[in-house]
């Protein structure tokens, strides 16, 4: 069969990548190697609650997910997180509430800065220091972390950038390219010379007020749910438990996909929304540059450990909505999903997921029932909790978090130079240009307009 455009992937990234191609009228064939859609974004019920197990929402500065909500009449199940938003950071095994204003690496505001006990006044003072320092950045790459040390000192980097940034691409902040996760950071030294004065500058253009996340009533997984609901309507062929084997060029500009159970795909134009790994092994023989580049982009591993438990189970029911750690740990954080987001649980319930990535050492390989103690163990005294979970479920996600290690834009830069070699051919995914939800989609969206342009009309 021949068809206009075949995404291989069906995570986010290609599920988005298909909902625009359909949208404009083209036929489309999208293949994900797993028996289900939908990558990491994925929602289960076990006993009335709600379990998500990848990405439990998206963040309204970043609109491409919530337009694409939109766009499929899901937008009277968003939600916003419970009100007030209470999260703490865990320091020296004391749980101390984040600043007010708090931005990525510093408050946006001079006061809760000046007052918060999460920094000693040692390490503020070291902080403070940055107002007088000049201009340290150079043209090439960093990583965040050697940047802010120089900068605002350790003290910053330990408290505050490696719990929220490192904590979010599951690195360490010393690995994390600047240019490639942090870019305002540049901009803030070029502008202001001092992070301190830029982040105050910020915090008076933008007050903020309420909690930038949202979810779906019933979990984010309905999001590619429905994307694969409407995809089918739409007349979009989408087959799951099937791999691409080898992708072939032919001398007439298209490409025939060879798959795993036999048969054969022949597309006008190609969009590769894979991980990092998968794309190189397609580009193999045909981009040798862009799959050098694709090898060297690092994959995290991370496992998520959901519990649940009645309230009874605790000495008092927990109503913040989860920390992270501030100092040596065997888990990155805690999120209390019944207490972030309404609706998750029944009454009298509490649920819970742990973060175990594969940065903090090798507990997060071990069995199942080794991370679990593990980790009952560490939440037991910070929770009250005396009785034992009733619903365990552990989730691993094997070398499938890209880390945009320094240089990750020269090595995106690379990739796209060499497949742009290739007429009909794009690539789209966390692998490059974002890890988020709404980065996934963006990009997803963005290749399979490129891929629309090259048809220069659809048939009717």
């Amino acid at each position: 069969m021949t068809v206009d455009l075949l995404v291989v992937g069906g995570g986010i990234t290609g599920l988005a990548a298909a909902w625009e191609a359909v949208l404009a009228g083209a036929r489309v064939t999208l293949v994900e190697a797993a028996p289900q859609l939908g990558g990491k974004v994925r929602t289960e019920t076990i006993d009335g609650q709600l379990l998500d197990l990848g990405p439990d929402s998206v963040v309204t500065y970043r609109p491409a997910a919530l337009a694409l909500i939109d766009e499929l009449g899901l937008t009277p199940q968003v939600i916003p997180a419970c009100e007030p938003r209470l999260v703490h950071l865990r320091v020296n095994g004391q749980l101390m509430p984040f600043p007010d204003a708090m931005g990525m690496v510093l408050p946006r505001r001079l006061g809760p800065l000046a007052r918060t006990r999460t920094l000693s006044w040692r390490y503020k003072a070291r902080a403070a220091a940055d107002l007088v320092l000049p201009r340290t950045l150079g043209p090439e790459d960093t990583s965040i972390g050697q940047f802010l040390r120089a900068r605002l000192g350790t003290g910053v980097v330990e408290r505050f950038a490696q719990p929220m940034v490192g904590g979010i691409y599951g690195a360490s902040v010393d690995d994390l390219s600047l240019d490639a996760v942090l870019p305002s950071l540049r901009a803030a030294e070029r502008d202001h010379r001092s992070l301190v004065l830029a982040s105050l500058a910020e915090g008076r253009r933008s007050p903020g007020g309420g909690s930038p996340f949202r979810t779906l009533t019933s979990g984010m997984g309905a999001l590619p749910d429905a994307l694969a609901r409407q995809l089918a309507q739409r007349g979009a062929d989408l087959r799951t438990g099937v791999s691409v084997v080898a992708l072939e060029r032919s001398e007439r500009g298209r490409t025939s996909a060879r798959l795993s159970d036999g048969t054969r795909v022949t597309a006008t134009s190609v969009v590769l929304a894979t991980g990092a790994t998968a794309m190189a092994d397609l580009l193999e023989g045909h981009a040798d540059d862009a799959v050098a580049a694709l090898r060297q982009v690092p994959q995290a591993s991370s496992t998520v450990v959901t519990l649940g438990a009645p309230e009874s189970a605790f000495d008092v029911a927990p109503t913040a909505q989860g920390w992270l750690e501030a100092g040596p740990a065997p888990i990155s954080g805690v999120t209390i999903t019944s207490a972030k987001w309404p609706g998750r649980v029944p009454p009298g319930r509490v649920l819970l997921r742990a973060f175990v990535p594969g940065r903090l050492g090798p507990l997060a390989t071990q069995p199942d029932p080794v991370v679990v103690d593990a980790v009952v163990a560490h939440i037991r005294p910070v929770l009250g909790l005396r009785g034992e979970p009733d619903l365990v479920r552990v989730t691993r996600w094997a070398r499938c978090m890209p880390t945009y290690s320094v240089g990750h834009l020269d090595r995106v830069a690379r990739v796209r130079e060499a497949v742009d070699a290739l007429p009909g051919w794009h690539v789209a995914g966390s692998a490059l240009h974002g890890v988020g939800v709404p980065e996934c989609i963006a990009d997803g969206r963005t290749a399979a307009r490129a891929a629309l342009a090259e048809l220069g009309g659809l048939p009717a």
